[in-house]
């Protein structure tokens, strides 16, 4: 009997290029995806460079999402993938939507071997979408990033948390995933993938060893799963429960307890020295 031969990361992530391009994954996601990028945007937004001479780098970029938002605000992005799939659905998007004088280059490169990339060549680099959890060696990639961002300049990023997916482990009765999440922050997907997990205070000190200072920590979309499961998705409908939702988010975002069990943590990082 011939033995299955597992998908690598990349063939894996290629082949979902599609369906991350597609109508059904924005109709799935609904107002979830709303809710997130509002999350976020609470600590993008006061890390903004000044647009004039600026270059902001989506790194982990699947096929786009803040370039949607920054290129029309006249911000120079470039973005990076190691899906040539993902690269390729991007690229049309950015064409179709008539950015792409603004996005000057795509980078088919691995969050942890960014060697193409030039030092200090960014003023911000957003790392979103959790591709710190979903790569190989999460050390590297921080220390990458630190490397290609310029003096002054920020990193935002996020990634799951060890303590969530233990309970999300239990919940699901898979006592040997939930043992993996808590003993060593890995634990293996449905899809075969590691993924790699960290307290908000372990987040902060992998920054912190790579050379980042005022380090910021949050919880992004505590209280809901990840991926959203359909009911989550379904609540989220309703406009008055949105802004419910939203609003409360913001006022617990960095409570050490709301922290603590968020399934998302994010950390923005400044790279210190003359600007």
């Amino acid at each position: 009997m011939t033995a299955i031969k597992s998908k690598t990361p990349r063939e894996y992530w290629d082949e979902k290029a599609g369906f991350f391009a597609s109508d059904e994954r924005r109709q799935q996601h609904r107002r979830m995806t709303d809710l997130y990028e509002t999350s976020c945007w609470r600590y993008i937004e006061p890390v903004l460079p000044p647009k004039e001479g600026s270059l902001i780098l989506e790194a982990g970029c699947g096929t786009g999402r803040w370039v949607y938002h920054l290129a029309p605000m006249g911000y120079r992005m470039e973005l990076l993938d190691f899906s040539a799939e993902m690269i390729q659905h991007a690229e049309t998007h950015v064409t179709r939507q008539g950015l792409g004088g603004l996005v000057l280059g795509y980078h088919v490169r691995d969050l942890c071997d960014m060697s193409a990339l030039p030092d200090n060549g960014y003023d911000l680099v957003l790392a979103l979408g959790m591709p710190l959890s979903l790569c190989s060696d999460p050390v590297k990639a921080a220390g990458e990033m630190f490397r290609i961002v310029r003096p002054g300049g920020h990193v935002v990023c996020d990634a799951m948390n060890r303590h969530r997916t233990a309970l999300d482990m239990a919940r699901k009765k898979n006592m040997t995933q939930m043992f993996n999440a808590l003993n060593t922050g890995r634990v293996v997907a449905d899809s075969g993938l590691t993924h790699h997990c960290f307290s908000p205070d372990e987040l902060v000190s992998l920054f912190a060893d790579e050379g980042f200072d005022a380090c910021r920590t949050a919880a992004i979309t505590p209280f809901f799963d990840v991926p959203p499961s359909r009911e989550q998705v379904a609540i989220l409908d309703d406009d008055t429960l949105f802004n419910q939702v939203s609003n409360i988010f913001q006022a617990v975002s960095e409570d050490p307890g709301v922290m603590a069990v968020s399934s998302r943590l994010l950390i923005v990082g400044q790279k210190q020295g003359p600007v």
